[in-house]
C-alpha cells in the first residue's frame, strides 16, 4: 500500500523533523552525524532539531567518548504512544527504511 506522507510528514512539525523522529526509532539510538548523513542533511539543522526535541523531553541524550548518543526518552509520558505512531509512519516510507539498512556498524578494533 502506497502512501503520501507529504501531509503526515508535517505532522510533527516540520518534515526533517519528523524524518529526524522516525529514524531514530528505525536506529533505536544513533547520533547527530550519522542522522545527518543517513538524511542527507547538515549537522547543524539535525542539531537544531535534536536539541528542540531534548529540551521538550522527547529524546535523551547520553555521552559516549566525544559525541553524544540520542534516543526516544523512555520516560517520556507518551512514549509508547509515540513510537507507535513512529514506527506505523515509518512502514508508509521507503526512503527512511532503506537509510535506517544502510547504517554502518563495524566491529570495535581489540585493545581501544
Amino acid at each position: 500500500m502506497v502512501i503520501s506522507l507529504r501531509r503526515e510528514l508535517k505532522l510533527l512539525g516540520s518534515p526533517r523533523r519528523t524524518q529526524v523522529l522516525v529514524l531514530l526509532v528505525l536506529l533505536g539510538e544513533s547520533y547527530p552525524s550519522e542522522l545527518a548523513r543517513l538524511l542527507d542533511a547538515k549537522k547543524a539543522a539535525i542539531l537544531y532539531i535534536l536539541d528542540g526535541l531534548e529540551a521538550e523531553g522527547v529524546l535523551a541524550s547520553r555521552p559516549l567518548g566525544r559525541t553524544r548518543r540520542i534516543e526516544l526518552d523512555p520516560r517520556y509520558f507518551a512514549a509508547k504512544e509515540l513510537r507507535a505512531l513512529l514506527l506505523k509512519l515509518a512502514e508508509a516510507d521507503d526512503r527512511l527504511q532503506a537509510a535506517s539498512a544502510r547504517r554502518r556498524a563495524r566491529p570495535r578494533r581489540k585493545g581501544k
